[in-house]
């Protein structure tokens, strides 16, 4: 084996280096044509020798690739780095870093919010009054649904607000949800369901400043199966129940898809959540000691 001349004993050929550092002989070679990276030394035969201190110059070149430099912006940097423009480099590539960050972790959460959905609509009793107690919710509304609009202008706000969602990045947890105004709907007799809202459930890490809420409190709960025109087949169950027990409920019924289009394409197989608020349930609770196992255990159904 030919002995190294004394001249390049302390350098690497390509190949070491290659080795060393990581990455490809052919992506030194890319490098060099470049001008971004070269060898420290090349003779008069054209073989090209390189120093362990180059190393760091080979990290510094793949970390600015990692955070979306382009090689003629990383050219000009290893020309002229310093402290002060690997500071201003990096705080200004860090903004959009964290909003990217933001971005997937939404998504994330918004793909969870859907398994939980599809979960919890296999585990429930359908067409069976439940108990609940439920947190406040922030939504977002849609413009109010005019009670005697015609179709086109249901689809047109319907649309409106499937945009909002689309711009929002809104559309992958909750589907888009319907609040109903529940005495309006029994007095139309009408044979689907009438919104008055659209609405969607907003992400715990949402940015809006203008959204209603959905109060806290204990809702009775019931769910339907089949399409979302005619979850109001079920209303009258609901009213039932609400005479039964001398409850006294808000005035909108909140109708929210577990199973919908994005899961099944049978509408008939779609689950709908349907739940009111019961007002002032604790003075019932205080009166009526039958009711205290709602409170406490905070489900409580009737079959």
């Amino acid at each position: 084996m030919r002995k190294r001349s004394i001249m390049y004993e302390n350098l690497l050929s390509p190949n070491e280096f290659a080795n060393i550092s990581g990455i490809s002989r052919q992506t030194l070679l890319f490098y060099e044509r470049k001008n971004v990276f070269k060898p420290i030394l090349k003779n008069e035969k054209g073989f090209r020798f390189y120093s362990l201190e180059q190393l760091d110059v080979i990290v510094t070149i793949q970390g600015l690739q990692t955070i979306g430099l382009s090689l003629r912006e990383i050219q000009d940097y290893i020309e002229n780095r310093n402290a002060e423009l690997i500071y201003e480099l990096y705080s200004s590539r860090l903004i959009p870093l964290k909003q990217t960050v933001q971005k997937y972790n939404r998504m994330i959460e918004m793909m969870n919010v859907k398994l939980e959905l599809i979960k919890k609509a296999k585990s429930v009793l359908l067409d069976t009054i439940y108990l609940e107690y439920r947190p406040a919710i922030q939504i977002i509304k849609s413009k109010e649904i005019p009670l005697d609009a015609s179709d086109t202008i249901q689809y047109k706000i319907l649309g409106e607000h499937m945009e909002y969602r689309k711009v929002k990045d809104y559309s992958l947890g909750h589907a888009v949800a319907g609040i109903v105004d529940w005495k309006r709907a029994i007095e139309s007799m009408t044979d689907k369901t009438q919104y008055r809202y659209y609405y969607t459930i907003l992400p715990s890490s949402h940015e809006e400043t203008d959204y209603s809420v959905i109060e806290s409190g204990t809702y009775i709960v019931i769910y339907h199966k089949g399409p979302y025109n005619q979850t109001y087949e079920i209303y009258p169950k609901i009213i039932e129940y609400v005479k039964e027990n001398h409850f006294e409920i808000e005035s909108m019924l909140y109708e929210e898809s577990l199973i919908d289009e994005t899961t099944e394409s049978d509408p008939n197989n779609y689950i709908t959540q349907i739940s009111v608020r019961i007002k002032e349930i604790f003075k019932k609770l205080a009166l009526n000691p039958c009711y205290y196992s709602v409170a406490f255990v905070l489900v409580h159904r009737v079959p």
